[in-house]
């Protein structure tokens, strides 16, 4: 019986993470909802007296954060010569995003863009996947960056915890492994790595990814810019999560979300949930909640903020849906 199970378990481990996923974002979901909307005419009475101005803001900080991302992403293909529009690629952004609903962890449809990239760009798959590290990388460096600033802002506390050793902790990580990618034969790691076969033999495998990480050394200046546009995006998230508060009335300082906005993303990339979802929402909720913000208001910011994730998702779902039909018509109007 028992390897009847283990045998059932390999052949369809696939289907079962990813119900095991959806459930636990579902449930995450629904205690949510259950523990901290449990005051109906409260609840009712927070989304009438929203602001809606505040709540548009918020979307439209959400939208320019998809033209940024891709703008971005064409910084670092253009030095692999890769001639791909801002346009193209905010669709595979936004598609990205639909499909992000559904792999694990927030950063699932990453993998879709990746894949999606070198079909389009006709460029290797490690080189594909070098570029979203690179500049998936410079997202931690921006956020680490901002923690650190909220420091230096004031905030040094959620409700009577210190966050100082985590945020120094985080950065100096951050720091570390950015200094690592820049020069890989820094403290010789690479001779010591090439003393272990699985790490040779994964190196072997990776070639490529390696290969085009070093490349980017000669390209300082891109780094510089792709930097720079990590620290437009981030503040976009700050901004987005910060107008979306104000809407319901909380009263958090902007300070306040230069922090959270780092922790809580970090936390959503743990791979137990589809796309983050549930965990976000919770950490999110948790932090507010100790920061004084009443369990309702929490609660409505967090979901308020999970509706223009999704509603982003459905819109990269229709030009999934769509873009083959121009793509076929694009070729016909070239062989015309």
């Amino acid at each position: 019986m028992k390897k009847k199970i283990i045998s059932f378990y390999r052949k369809n481990k696939k289907v079962i993470l990813l119900i095991a996923r959806i459930a636990i974002s579902v449930s995450l979901i629904v205690y949510l909802m259950k523990t901290k909307l449990n005051d109906f005419p409260s609840v009712i009475g927070i989304l009438k007296s929203s602001n809606k101005i505040l709540l548009l803001l918020s979307l439209s900080t959400h939208i320019f954060g998809t033209w940024i991302t891709a703008f971005r992403w064409k910084t670092l293909l253009n030095t692999r010569e890769v001639k791909l529009s801002t346009a193209a690629l905010s669709a595979i952004v936004l598609i990205g995003s639909f499909f992000n609903n559904f792999l694990p962890t927030s950063i699932g449809g990453d993998i879709f863009r990746t894949y999606d990239a070198s079909k389009k760009a006709k460029i290797p798959l490690g080189t594909s996947v070098s570029v979203i590290l690179v500049e998936r990388f410079s997202g931690v460096v921006s956020a680490a960056v901002y923690a650190v600033a909220a420091l230096f802002l004031g905030f040094t506390a959620i409700g009577h915890q210190s966050v100082i050793i985590p945020i120094v902790i985080f950065f100096i990580i951050t720091v570390i492994l950015a200094f690592l990618i820049i020069n890989p034969s820094l403290f010789r790691l690479n001779k010591i790595s090439s003393k272990f076969k699985f790490i040779r033999k994964l190196k072997e495998k990776l070639s490529t990814v390696y290969n085009t990480l070093v490349s980017f050394k000669k390209y300082k200046v891109v780094l510089i810019e792709v930097l720079i546009f990590s620290f437009i995006l981030q503040f976009t998230v700050i901004l987005n999560w910060w107008l979306a508060a104000r809407a319901l009335g909380i009263n958090l300082t902007l300070t306040a979300f230069i922090f959270i906005v780092p922790v809580v993303a970090v936390i959503a990339m743990m791979p137990i949930s589809i796309g983050g979802i549930g965990l976000r929402e919770n950490s999110l909720v948790f932090i507010m909640i100790a920061m004084g913000v009443t369990n309702e208001k929490a609660a409505l910011c967090s979901l308020l903020i999970l509706f223009m994730i999704i509603l982003m998702g459905i819109a990269g779902g229709i030009i999934y849906v769509i873009r083959p039909y121009f793509e076929r018509r694009s070729k016909k109007n070239d062989t015309v």
